[in-house]
């Protein structure tokens, strides 16, 4: 009997999460004020940490682009001598420590507009829309007086409503209460003339004027009921699910402003704390402590106090590189304002400013950034609908190639139905409605997924014949 012996002999690596890489990534993903009451918290804790007054001179240095000529342009990039040494992207596979916020109504709407208004001036007046929407998701005002204070033309201004009105969620821009109700009974193939009476006196139907009701829509109790019944089964605020984040009202963590030389990016240094660490103090301490464990401790405090400057300093560097890469990738709109806002993506920012997707998605998470036209949250200026890199691409053929893919890999057994692909875009952090699946499925000649079952079945019979 011969017997083998074998030795096997695996390498492999691994990041180890260290407390201080963890809180780097927590830093990297804090807004200026979440900073601020973090480094308050550390400075209770830590006797040799001290934060700086907000007028002390050498604060953060100013990011700034000057146009030296039509073809020259210059960056002064900033921490030209920091000697941080950190790797953040050693940490892209590490799952954040902070949670995504919820999606935003704003972002949502934002992402479908780009995918299915083209740009120009139909996008142009789709972008003063969602300015002016509601938390409701409807658009409270006259349409008359918004014409005007925007000098627009008024069938272009009502074909692009009619477009933002079939957008998800389903209700979405009704300039009241009983459009917002006929969008959703059109949708689900519902709408006739009997409910379009019922929504327009929607003030009988809450008095319980049955009578009334049964005279205006023609209908008998009986079916008047199913009518009602149905629109009470509707959602009379469509975005009521949506966070609130974007109405929140808080200082902006970058500012980008034109000047003369050009345009200044510069983080609000107002809402930044500035640190430094009491070696002195720290050193006459240690003289005057002669245990071991009060130089330990003396030692580890400080050591946590340096580490913690230079991870903030990292923070604010890559900020500030990751906002200037914005600048440049979406010049147009802030020259131009939001109509002019390009296809972006984490992946174009991210191998401009070499680093990875992850870095840049932890940095832009909740960062606000004052622009010409108002505040916006950094992550605005990404549109996870956009699949190319190519910033005059267009997000429609994206959409149409990775819905192919999709339905190419669905199981034989179980097609995705239009709600399960939508969910699988958005899996893929790619935001399409069911509405858009369906219409792009059918551009492409897909059936529907009740067709595709039974065309699968229909294959396996003949396969099975042969």
């Amino acid at each position: 009997m011969q017997f083998n012996q074998r030795l096997n002999i695996k390498h492999s690596q691994s990041i180890v999460m260290t407390p201080q890489l963890r809180q780097a990534i927590k830093l990297l993903q804090f807004s200026n004020l979440e900073l601020s009451n973090y480094i308050e918290e550390e400075i209770e804790k830590n006797p040799f940490l001290e934060r700086k007054n907000n007028n002390d001179a050498n604060r953060l240095e100013d990011t700034s682009f000057a146009k030296a000529n039509e073809s020259e342009q210059r960056w002064d990039i900033p921490y030209k001598n920091s000697n941080t040494n950190f790797q953040y992207d050693d940490l892209s596979n590490i799952e954040d420590t902070v949670g995504a916020p919820k999606k935003t109504l704003r972002n949502f709407l934002l992402d479908q507009i780009l995918l299915e208004i083209p740009e120009g001036e139909e996008r142009k007046i789709a972008l003063l829309f969602l300015d002016i929407i509601e938390p409701t998701g409807w658009i409270n005002f006259e349409i008359d007086n918004f014409l005007i204070k925007n000098n627009l033309s008024k069938n272009t201004t009502f074909n692009v409503l009619q477009k933002l009105q079939k957008l998800e969620p389903c209700g979405v821009f009704a300039r009241d209460l009983g459009e917002c109700l006929r969008i959703q009974l059109e949708e689900k193939k519902l709408l006739n003339q009997a409910n379009i009476k019922l929504t327009e006196n929607l003030s009988l139907l809450a008095k319980g004027e049955i009578r009334k009701l049964c005279k205006i829509t023609g209908l008998d109790e009986h079916n008047l009921s199913i009518e009602i019944n149905n629109i009470k089964k509707l959602n009379p605020k469509p975005a009521e699910e949506f966070s609130d984040y974007d109405f929140r009202i808080e200082p902006p963590d970058v500012m980008i402003n034109s000047t003369e030389k050009g345009w200044k990016v510069e983080l609000n240094k107002s809402t930044l704390p500035t640190l430094f660490v009491q070696e002195d103090f720290a050193e006459e301490v240690k003289k005057s402590n002669k245990t071991d464990n009060d130089k330990k401790f003396v030692n580890e405090s400080v050591n946590s106090a340096r580490w913690l400057l230079r991870a903030v300093e990292q923070r604010n560097s890559t900020t500030l590189k990751i906002a200037v890469e914005i600048l440049k990738k979406q010049k147009a709109f802030f020259k131009y304002g939001p109509g002019h806002l390009k296809p972006l993506v984490l992946r174009d920012v991210a191998e401009a400013v070499s680093m990875h997707e992850s870095t840049v998605s932890r940095v832009t998470r909740s960062k606000l950034l004052q622009t010409p036209w108002g505040i916006f949250q950094m992550k605005d200026f990404f549109s996870s609908s956009l699949g190319d890199t190519d910033q005059e691409a267009h997000a429609a053929k994206t959409v149409r190639n990775i819905l192919k893919e999709i339905i190419k890999n669905e199981k034989d057994t179980k097609p995705y139905s239009d709600e399960e692909i939508s969910k699988v875009f958005r899996d893929k952090g790619i935001n399409v409605a069911r509405r858009t699946v369906a219409k792009y499925r059918e551009m492409l000649n897909i059936p529907s997924s009740a067709e595709r079952k039974r065309l699968m079945r229909l294959n396996k019979v003949i396969n099975i014949e042969k």
